[in-house]
C-alpha cells in the first residue's frame, strides 16, 4: 500500500509538491494552535501525568515499530543497511528522550518532520535526502517560534528540537528503507544532489553569518550588527539546565554542540543512499 502510495506521487510531481508545501505552511502556522492544545490537554490533567500519557504514547509506538520490523524479518525482506540505521535512530530517539527533551509531548517533531521527510522521498526519490532536504524548514520554524511566536518566552534557539526533528526525519525515512520501498528516480551523480548542496550551502551561510556577527553564540558576543542571538540563557556554560517554569531537568545543546551535531547526521543521511538506484529506468 505504501509503494503504490508513493509510485503515485512519483508519477504526480506536481500533486506531490502541493502536498509537501501545504504540509510545510502547517507545519511553520499550526504551531500555536497545537501548543494552546497541549497546554490546555495539560492543565486538565496536570504536568505529572499528562508527561505519564505522552510516555506511554511513545512505548506503544516504540512497540508497534519493532512489530513491524519482526514482521519484515520474517518476510526476508530485510535491508541491513537499513536495519542498522533505524536501531541507531532508535537509539540516539532515546538519548534525546533521556537527556534532551523537556518535555514528553515534545517528540511530536519527531513525528511531524517524519511525515515530512516521507512526503519529500517520492519528490526525490532517495532516503537520505528527503531528510536532508527538511532541514530548512525546520531551521524556519525554530526561528519563527523564537522571534515570532514566543519572543517573550524562549531564550534560545532551539538546537534540540532541530535535532529531534533530523531523528524524526531519519527515523520515518529508515522504516521506508526496511519496508523495501523502493523509488524510480533516476541516478544522480552525487555533486549533483540537492541534499550535497544543502549541506555545503548550511556550512558556508553558518560559518559567514557567525563571521560576520550576524548571528552570534551568546549575548557577549553581539555587535551592532548582531540579527540573531542563538543563546540568551544566563547559566550557557552549565551542562544541565533546570527549567524554571515546568522543573524539568535536560542538556541544551549550545550552539556549537548544535552545528556539530547536524553535521554528523548530515553524513549519516547520506550514507543511506550509498547503494541506492544506480540504474533504476524511469
Amino acid at each position: 500500500m505504501i509503494q503504490k502510495g508513493v509510485d503515485w506521487l512519483e508519477q504526480h510531481r506536481a500533486t506531490n509538491v502541493l502536498i509537501v508545501v501545504f504540509y510545510t505552511g502547517f507545519l511553520l502556522f499550526a504551531h500555536d494552535v497545537f501548543v494552546n492544545f497541549s497546554v490546555a490537554v495539560m492543565n486538565s490533567m496536570t504536568l505529572p501525568t499528562y508527561q505519564k500519557v505522552v510516555a506511554v504514547g511513545l512505548i506503544v509506538f516504540t512497540v508497534g515499530l519493532v512489530a513491524m520490523v519482526v514482521n519484515v524479518l520474517r518476510q526476508r525482506q530485510l535491508q541491513p543497511h537499513f536495519a542498522v540505521f533505524l536501531v541507531s535512530i532508535v537509539v540516539l530517539l532515546a538519548v534525546h528522550f533521556f537527556v534532551l527533551t523537556e518535555m514528553n509531548i515534545e517528540f511530536i517533531h519527531a513525528i511531524m518532520y517524519g511525515i515530512l521527510a516521507a512526503l519529500l522521498f517520492p519528490l526525490i526519490g532517495r532516503f537520505g535526502a528527503a531528510a536532508i532536504v527538511g532541514l530548512p524548514v525546520m531551521l524556519l520554524d525554530e526561528w519563527y517560534q523564537h522571534v515570532i511566536l514566543f519572543p517573550q518566552y524562549t531564550t534560545l534557539f532551539e538546537f534540540n528540537d532541530v535535532v529531534l526533528d533530523l531523528l524524526g526525519a531519519g527515523l520515518f525515512v529508515s522504516i521506508l528503507g526496511v519496508l523495501g520501498i523502493k523509488s524510480r528516480t533516476k541516478f544522480i551523480p552525487f555533486w549533483k544532489r540537492v541534499e550535497v548542496w544543502i549541506c555545503v550551502g548550511f556550512a558556508i551561510s553558518t560559518a559567514s553569518l557567525i563571521a560576520t556577527c550576524i548571528v552570534v553564540p551568546y549575548s557577549v558576543d553581539s555587535c551592532e550588527n548582531t540579527w540573531l542571538i542563538l543563546n540568551k540563557l544566563p547559566e550557557h556554560t552549565a551542562f544541565w539546565y533546570v527549567h524554571p517554569t515546568i522543573g524539568s531537568t535536560l542538556h541544551v545543546l549550545k550552539p556549537v554542540e548544535g552545528i556539530v551535531v547536524i553535521f554528523v547526521l548530515f553524513i549519516a543521511f547520506l550514507g543511506l543512499d550509498t547503494e541506492h538506484l544506480k540504474s533504476v529506468p524511469v
